[in-house]
């Protein structure tokens, strides 16, 4: 599994697409794509783009950003106290294009092999184009679950860490 890293700053800009251009094998379920611009602390500036209908944070909100690899899954706002787990707002789909094109080719190329080998050949790429969907959907289901859960672990911990900072701060 991934680890899970985090980057906080302020957010300079967000920027609202709708029209998300697909590649063949790329769906999302949220229609709309969002490009934050976060400049931290030691003057970096980072775009992060995340494909979700739910962004709790606006322009000059201090937010820290959850990251699987380089994919935003997770965002806590410290100037409003929300946050989003984008895994659970918007998951990515079990099943997708690209899937049904791979079980019909699998289903051509067990067809060809029958008439090539005969039966051995048949009896092996049936069975296998035949528990591909169930499980590909199932592993993705089980993954998505995963993510989901360590990121709301995450979030639980980021949302602490505020809070604490922030009553140091009002302290002095």
């Amino acid at each position: 599994m991934e680890k899970l890293y985090s980057v906080s700053g302020q957010l300079v800009e967000v920027q609202r697409y709708i029209n998300v251009p697909m590649r063949w094998c790329e769906q999302y379920p949220a229609r709309e794509r969002r490009e934050l611009w976060l400049s931290t602390t030691s003057g970096n500036d980072i775009k992060l783009v995340v494909h979700t209908r739910q962004m709790p944070a606006r322009r000059g909100h201090q937010v820290t950003v959850l990251l699987l690899g380089e994919r935003p899954v997770g965002l806590y706002n410290a100037s409003t106290g929300k946050q989003a787990n984008f895994i659970r707002a918007d998951p990515p789909l079990l099943w997708r294009r690209c899937d049904a094109v791979l079980v019909a080719g699998l289903l051509v190329a067990s067809v060809v092999a029958f008439t090539l080998t005969a039966w051995p050949a048949l009896l092996i790429s049936l069975p296998l184009t035949l528990l591909y969907p169930p499980l590909v959907v199932t592993v993705r289901f089980a993954q998505r679950c995963l993510i989901r859960s360590q990121v709301d672990r995450a979030l639980e911990i980021v949302k602490g860490s505020e809070a604490a900072q922030s009553v140091l701060r009002r302290v002095k």
